[in-house]
């Protein structure tokens, strides 16, 4: 009798193991078929759960202290100045003189110019200066004045490439205007007399050519169409259809596409100068910035009572949009990142739209600039510095 409770016993414990070893393997397969599950549809759950991932990743805060020592800069009252970041040094011009200031605010030089309507255009290499309306014009850099110039007839706009090559637009008797490209030298390279008005040029990579935008009218809209041309070639390489705005800005991406920023629409073309791409605003246009074919605008919208910050990463195929505060104000594109000013903050964005760093400012300021870790705040009156990280 005893042997045949011990035999139930071991029977019932090896009927209870199985059934342990039948529900460890229910549950195992479980687990696998769910994997299965969730690695089929990757796709679908990754870019959620890294959204709310971002969403409590830290945002680098700076902490808006200015600058002190040489800082702010005084601006002599009534005095309207540009200001531009050229190599190591601040520029500032106004209607008598050029200042060069380093990025800690110490007077480097100062260079007598005397243009009466003057106009200052930059890259992190060359400043071209020269006379809206006049015929004057020069080329700096941080050592020195690289040389100066005075051409036949009144000039209308400019541009100068990283490679120290510029392109004058000139009024012209026979002609709407004048196209003419000079080397770092200053030696006249190109000589192109347009029957349309040019507005904006954009010299490519290797600063043998050059894409402009031409302005014209029809059914009482203003047109803009694009060429490209290379300079040693009397042919254009391609001419773009029209577009219906007004041409505000033009760049080349690195891979030999074109942007062109309009005051109703952004447009990309491709290689060919065909159109590849178009955004077109829902709103007015309050603000925008562009390098290297990457832009981003700042548009308000009158019936949503809203500004929209939207962002360009080569293409306006797929535009990321971001609301933001409806005092925004000045938007700058520097690299990979995007900053845009408020009254009381810059805010760093990358192209995809998050947020990276921000700082909050205590005065209000009309625009900026920025140079490594720096941001050069300006207002009609000074210019102050802040440290900005990420």
């Amino acid at each position: 009798m005893g042997n045949d409770t011990s035999f139930d016993a071991v029977k019932h414990r090896k009927k209870q193991r199985t059934k342990n070893n039948l529900k460890k393997l229910l549950l195992f397969l479980l687990i696998a078929a769910f994997c299965g599950y969730l690695y089929l549809e990757r796709d679908a759950w990754i870019p959620k759960l890294e959204g709310i991932g971002s969403r409590y990743e830290a945002i680098t805060q700076n902490d808006g202290t200015l600058a002190e020592g040489n800082f702010p800069l005084s601006i002599t009252r009534n005095a309207e100045y540009q200001a531009a970041l050229v190599e190591d040094n601040l520029f500032i011009l106004n209607a008598s003189y050029l200042y060069l200031y380093s990025l800690h605010g110490d007077l480097k030089d100062t260079r007598q110019l005397a243009y009466s309507k003057p106009v200052m255009k930059s890259n992190e290499n060359f400043a071209l200066l020269y006379e809206n309306g006049g015929t004057r014009f020069r080329v700096d850099r941080q050592s020195r004045n690289i040389y100066t110039k005075n051409m036949d007839n009144p000039i209308i706009t400019g541009a100068v490439s990283p490679d120290g090559v510029v392109a004058l637009v000139t009024e012209s008797d026979l002609y709407s205007c004048v196209l003419q490209i000079f080397d770092k030298n200053g030696k006249k390279l190109y000589t192109r007399n347009c029957i349309e008005r040019l507005s904006d040029i954009a010299f490519t990579a290797d600063s043998t050519g050059c894409v402009f935008t031409e302005l014209s009218a029809a059914d009482g809209d203003v047109i803009t169409t694009m060429k490209r041309i290379e300079f040693d070639e009397t042919d254009f390489v391609w001419e773009s259809e029209s577009l219906s705005t007004l041409s505000l800005n033009v760049s080349l991406t690195e891979n030999d596409h074109t942007c062109v920023i309009g005051d109703t629409a952004c447009a990309y073309y491709n290689e060919k100068g065909q159109l590849d791409s178009m955004y077109a605003y829902t709103g007015t246009l309050k603000s925008y910035a562009m390098e290297a074919g990457n832009a981003a605008i700042l548009v308000w919208d009158e019936k949503k009572r809203e500004t929209k910050l939207v962002l360009f990463e080569g293409s306006a195929a797929e535009p990321v949009e971001i609301t933001v505060n409806g005092d925004a104000k000045a938007v700058q594109v520097y690299g990979d990142r995007v900053y845009m000013m408020n009254a009381e903050t810059i805010i760093a964005y990358n192209f995809s739209g998050k947020a990276v760093a921000t700082v909050n400012l205590d005065s209000s300021y009309d625009s900026f600039l920025k140079k490594d870790n720096y941001l050069f705040l300006l207002r009609y009156d000074k210019i102050d510095r802040v440290d900005f990280k990420e």
